[in-house]
């Protein structure tokens, strides 16, 4: 008999396959579904590995099923008529298209190939190809160029953290992990990788505990973090979970935002003009400070304001000014040692706050270093800008209690402390201060019920030629009825009030009381009344002062030629003495008449006579009072005399109380006097008073 030899081989093959036991393995391995079933009751007998994961059910389960409880698309009268024509055609294989069941969708299509096999116990083998949708692939490519065109990075998730699809721009932000970025890469080998390249900015050097934190973010349903790369990138992560329980997450670019933002926080605590901190930054600094500080430091809290800087925006403009600024911050930089800060606190005031061991006495020598560094005049656009500097100097202690706040304000409040003793000076915090600062605000807040209640009044002191004995005019001297402290003299407001702002507001009083003052006398009877009034510093740098002047005269009837004008020398050594020359000046040409008060306390007084058509100088009290007895005195005061007569000025003595001390005034030269010796001052009616008993 002829033997095939095609047919030798196949049987060969065959026998090769059972002796090499390949047949399970290609089962059990294949990409396609296969599934064999008994051919008497139709139950499944062997479904290979990608049929169990297609139907997401195990053997045991499956050995508990029909064929037809898969098809949903078929009846079981349809598929036993099926199934009987195959098994007659012995070797035929049938083919059909029908809708399965998926445990995660509603039902695929699919090509089912089923074959007979009659052996020693009959069994159909089907074999499972899912059919392409051209729809579902025509929206899922159009998905997938949608994903690939995001100018953010996407990935999707399995529910067991394997990596099913990302775009490139995902690949692209975590670079050197692309080559592991692959689907079916599990999420923390992905982030092991990233660490172990030093990807992640935070990370480095506690790995351990940022993965942990990372994966119990990760495993949270929906969550944003931020995150920094090591390139300096920052990335926002938004990851939500899907109805699969897979993650779906977008990473975006936040880094222009991170900067956006670090700009902002540094305009928000810095200043923009000197480069300086501003006083949120100070804080934040300060606070910094207090936690390093060692057991045997303090904080060194320096408030530095600088003195005469209005009249150089004034002189030179705000250029200078700007430049000025920009110089000292400089030199307090420069002028201090290591553990420091230093802040503009607006306007011409600066902060420094040091870290220190150093007793009072040095911290009070470096602060007379800056002062002594700051008052150096500097040259700008070939002009020489003169200023100088005072610095109050408070100290936080750690185990005292107070806050830093509180230091600054004891800093401020010794600064202001320095000011009045004359600038230029460091004085150091007490606590006496704040009580005294504690008692001006609340007296700053008693005058504004004061004023509010009309509880404040001039009173008026008579000025007398004491040649003739005839009264040559009258100053108004501000006075406080307190309906419970009774009549308080302007020493002991003044001050708060000049420090509440509230000085305008007591001159209107003094301005519109003493012109109704003057029309009263006009009617009482007195010829030709002269009434002196003290123009305050707040006035006279009020380019409408002299407007204001003329409202309140119109309102009563009187003229210029009634009303004197009384200049303190203090007031013409402020730091705005450009603004209020030209002031003064511009009253002089309006009629108003100007006398100069306090003569003689002050650096400006010789050199305000060459300012200004002065009428009078009012010797202050100290040259007067008891000149009778002093020699030295009496040359000083008598030099004073003979200058202001060589210029045709007249001098008027204030605060005569003796007839001795008048006495020697008229010997050295000065017929007018004003002190108790002649009057009190009074109230306007007690005044008239006065005036008629005199008269007769």
């Amino acid at each position: 008999m002829k033997t095939d030899p095609e047919q030798t081989a196949a049987f060969a093959a065959v026998h090769e396959i059972s002796r090499r036991d390949l047949l399970g393995h290609v089962f059990e391995e294949s990409a396609a579904e296969i599934y064999a079933f008994d051919a008497g009751n139709l139950r499944f007998v062997a479904v290979n590995m990608a049929g169990r994961a297609a139907l997401g059910k195990g053997m045991r389960q499956l050995t508990q099923l029909r064929a037809d409880d898969l098809l949903t698309g078929m009846s079981s009268a349809r598929l036993a008529m099926l199934l009987h024509n195959i098994a007659r055609r012995r070797s035929a294989c049938a083919r059909l298209r029908t809708r399965k069941l998926r445990p995660t969708s509603e039902g695929v299509i699919c090509d089912i190939k089923v074959r007979y096999l009659a052996g020693p116990v009959p069994t159909y083998l089907a074999s499972v190809h899912d059919v392409p949708d051209p729809a579902a692939a025509c929206v899922n490519g159009s998905l997938r160029a949608a994903i690939d065109a995001l100018a953010d990075g996407f990935v999707l998730y399995d529910k067991d953290d394997r990596l099913v699809l990302c775009n490139d721009r995902y690949r692209q932000i975590y670079a050197s992990s692309a080559p592991i970025i692959t689907p079916g890469a599990r999420f923390e080998d992905i982030l092991r990788d990233g660490l172990k390249h030093n990807q992640y900015a935070d990370a480095i050097g506690r790995e351990d505990v940022w993965l942990a934190s990372r994966l119990q973010a990760h495993a949270v349903s929906d969550h944003m973090i931020e995150q920094e790369q090591t390139s300096g990138q920052w990335l926002r992560i938004e990851e939500r979970k899907t109805s699969d329980g897979g993650r779906v997450g977008m990473r975006m670019d936040i880094t222009q935002l991170k900067r956006d933002q670090a700009a902002l926080e540094r305009v928000a605590r810095t200043d923009e003009l000197t480069g300086l901190l501003n006083r949120r930054g100070l804080l934040e600094q300060m606070r910094n400070l207090v936690g390093d500080l060692a057991r045997d430091q303090r904080i060194a809290v320096l408030h530095v304001d600088l003195d005469k800087f209005k009249s150089i925006n004034d002189a030179h403009g705000h250029d200078a000014g700007d430049f000025v600024l920009r110089h000292c911050a400089r030199l307090l930089k420069k002028g201090i040692a290591e553990n420091h800060h230093v802040a503009r606190f607006g306007g011409d005031e600066f902060i420094v706050a040091i870290s220190t061991s150093q007793s009072d006495a040095c911290v009070v020598a470096l602060a007379e270093g800056l002062i002594a560094g700051l008052s150096l005049p500097v040259s700008f656009c070939n002009r020489i800008c003169s200023f100088g500097a005072s610095i109050g100097v408070a100290f936080y202690t750690p185990h005292l209690p107070d806050t830093l706040e509180n230091v600054l304000t004891g800093a401020d409040i010794a600064l202001n402390a320095a000011k009045r003793a004359g600038r230029g000076e460091c004085h150091v915090f007490e606590v006496r201060m704040r009580d005294a600062a504690v008692r001006s605000v609340e007296m700053a807040e008693d005058i504004r019920s004061g004023l509010y209640a009309g509880e404040f009044a001039p009173y008026f002191q008579p000025q007398i030629d004491t040649e003739t004995d005839e009264i040559i005019g009258f100053e108004a001297l501000i006075r406080w009825c307190h309906p419970d402290k009774g009549l308080i003299p302007a020493a002991q407001f003044i001050g708060p009030a000049e420090q509440a702002g509230l000085m305008n507001a007591l001159d209107h009083v003094v301005m519109d009381k003493s012109c109704a003052a003057i029309r009263a006398l006009i009617d009482h009877g007195v010829k030709n009344p002269r009434i002196s009034i003290n123009i305050s510093t707040a006035q006279l740098c009020d380019p409408n002062v002299s407007s204001r002047l003329q409202c309140h005269m119109d309102a009563h009837g009187v003229s210029q030629q009634h009303l004197r004008l009384e200049l303190l020398e203090t007031t013409l050594l402020d730091e705005r003495s450009s603004v209020i020359v030209e002031n003064v000046h511009r009253l002089i040409a309006h009629g108003f008449s100007v006398e100069l008060d306090d003569f003689g306390t002050g650096y400006a007084a010789i050199g305000t006579l060459r300012k200004f058509v002065v009428s009078q100088i009012k010797l202050d009290r100290s040259l007067v009072a008891d000149i009778d007895r002093d020699p030295e005195l009496q040359m000083i005061t008598g030099a004073l005399i003979h200058l202001a007569a060589q210029l045709g000025i007249k001098t008027l003595g204030e605060g005569v109380e003796t007839t001795a001390e008048q006495g020697m005034l008229e010997k050295l030269g000065c017929y007018r006097a004003q002190g108790f010796l002649h009057a009190h001052p009074m109230p306007l009616d007690r005044l008239m008073a006065w005036i008629d008993q005199r008269t007769a």
